[in-house]
């Protein structure tokens, strides 16, 4: 298992509380960083008393990106297989050929907070990227999330669902039964590709007011994974 850099208070906290080993753990002022984990993390203040205090400059000498809470650290990343993936309860989330590291950071959390099974990523973006796991607040470590090179054969006798604009199908008229599907999404300026159009079992249309042409990659997640039906509510 490697390491990667968690960037934030949110995405410390989250690996924390979701069973992560954390090491490394820096911060830029420690009384700012405790004031902070006393309204919005309790459970992480005992850690951040025993971080490194490291200063700004410290901090920034480790990422590139601003760290508005002045937090870092590193946890162990899990490195879930294909099969954890599928056979986790739940619907699936596949977003297909991401290019923005920031969205597909907050589809693996709107994922998380709606209990998907499972977060897979097709193509070259690794959602465990350190703009991943912030836009994602750490939520990366509540569920499988894994990069794919493609779309795989087997997706253990789960539907796989297309969303589209032009899709055949409203998503009201979803079924709730199992087996829970794996739901595809694609680029926003690109849609699905090929590969995922000609596996789909069938094709849902999200419902836009006329005119309004697409949604966010995160938005899109989360009215589906919310306005399926049997969804938790």
């Amino acid at each position: 298992m490697d390491d990667v850099l968690l960037e934030g208070l949110h995405a410390l906290k989250h690996a924390r509380r979701f069973g992560a080993a954390v090491t490394d753990v820096r911060v830029a002022a420690r009384p700012a960083a405790l004031e902070l984990a006393a309204t919005l993390a309790p459970d992480l203040v005992p850690l951040l008393q025993a971080a490194d205090e490291v200063g700004e400059a410290g901090i920034a000498a480790a990422t590139a990106r601003p760290v508005p809470t002045g937090v870092l650290a590193r946890a162990r990343h899990p490195r879930p297989t294909l099969e954890d993936a599928l056979r986790a309860p739940g619907p699936v989330v596949l977003l297909d050929d991401p290019r923005d590291p920031g969205n597909v950071g907050a589809a693996v959390r709107v994922a998380a907070a709606a209990g998907a099974a499972a977060v897979l990523v097709v193509g070259r973006l690794d959602p465990w990227h350190p703009v991943c796991l912030r836009g994602g607040a750490g939520l990366q470590f509540a569920q499988p999330v894994l990069r794919l090179d493609a779309l795989p054969d087997d997706l253990a006798g789960r539907p796989l669902v297309a969303l589209d604009a032009d899709g055949d199908r409203r998503l009201a008229d979803e079924p709730a039964g199992p087996p829970a599907p794996v739901l595809a999404f694609g680029t926003e300026r690109h849609g699905l590709g090929a590969a995922v159009r000609a596996r789909a079992d069938r094709t849902v249309a999200i419902p836009m007011r006329a005119g309004v042409s697409s949604l966010n990659l995160a938005t899109s997640v989360a009215a589906v994974l919310y306005g399926r039906p049997g969804a938790a509510g």
